[in-house]
């Protein structure tokens, strides 16, 4: 059976986490992003889904939308495990976390151009010395 993620807006994000915080989620298991090209939806965008416990075992998910060129408010400030889980995104998506303290690469040289896991980047990409 799927499971329900709620999807939130993201000026609610910020106040929906520290809501689920209060509540004793304070274990942030992770941050994923996948790239939705425009092809798909009309709306070329980024859907970044975050998971987060409450020990010892209660899991719950939530998920945010992003339209590519905007913004979504970073969780860092709530859950500090939020920290290298949004860069990694940052890097490989293109997620841009507003209000991070240090949004830049963390898997890729600083020169690197584009982020490899959206589906609108080329696979045929040269990247020396790499291939």
């Amino acid at each position: 059976m799927a499971e329900d993620v709620p999807l939130i807006p993201r000026e609610d994000v910020e106040s929906y986490a520290r809501a689920r915080l209060a509540e004793g989620y304070d274990y942030f298991v992770y941050c994923a992003a996948a790239h939705y090209p425009a092809s798909d939806t009309g709306v070329d965008r980024v859907l970044v889904e975050y998971r987060v416990r409450r020990l010892p075992k209660d899991m719950l998910a939530f998920r945010v939308e992003v339209p590519t060129g905007e913004t979504t408010p970073s969780l860092v400030g709530v859950w500090a495990g939020a920290d290298w889980q949004e860069r990694e995104q940052y890097d490989l998506v293109g997620v841009v976390f507003a209000g991070h303290p240090d949004l830049r690469r963390i898997m890729l040289p600083e020169d690197w151009e584009g982020h490899p896991l959206r589906r609108d980047y080329a696979i045929e990409t040269r990247h020396p010395p790499w291939r």
